[in-house]
């Protein structure tokens, strides 16, 4: 009976890890759907109007999305404010081709406007994306 509890608990473990590793929010599914495909009408219909309008070296046009959440602290974390920038890149035809996303953790030290002007800071977390 012990050996089947045990071995029932490290099942549900290894479901949850495997779980919480696939959870993703509601933009990065749909991005992860539309590469390839979806135009840059469709992508500002599903995720509004982007925050800038850059061209990068090659001349591909990239989007920038940015979204900020509060995280309220507690015994384990400490309080801030997480910040979401999402980089979408569009061919020449105004498909959107690539993107990946940027986290930034503000743990209480005054946060600028432009929260990714430069990307040194060791709270950084860049997840490339598939395709980037």
């Amino acid at each position: 009976m012990i050996q089947i509890s045990r071995s029932l608990s490290l099942v549900i473990i290894s479901m949850l890890i495997t779980a919480c590793s696939h959870f993703q929010n509601r933009e990065a599914i749909y991005l992860d759907s539309a590469k390839g495909w979806a135009t840059q009408a469709q992508v500002r219909e599903k995720l509004g109007a982007p925050k800038t309008v850059r061209q990068d070296e090659g001349g591909a046009t990239v989007w920038v999305y940015e979204w900020r959440e509060q995280q309220s602290g507690n015994r384990l974390t400490a309080p801030g404010m997480w910040c979401e920038q999402y980089l979408l890149t569009f061919d020449d035809k105004a498909v959107l081709q690539k993107w990946r996303q940027v986290s930034h953790f503000h743990g209480g030290e005054l946060m600028r406007r432009n929260v990714f002007r430069g990307q040194s800071s060791p709270n950084y977390r860049q997840r490339a994306k598939a395709g980037l």
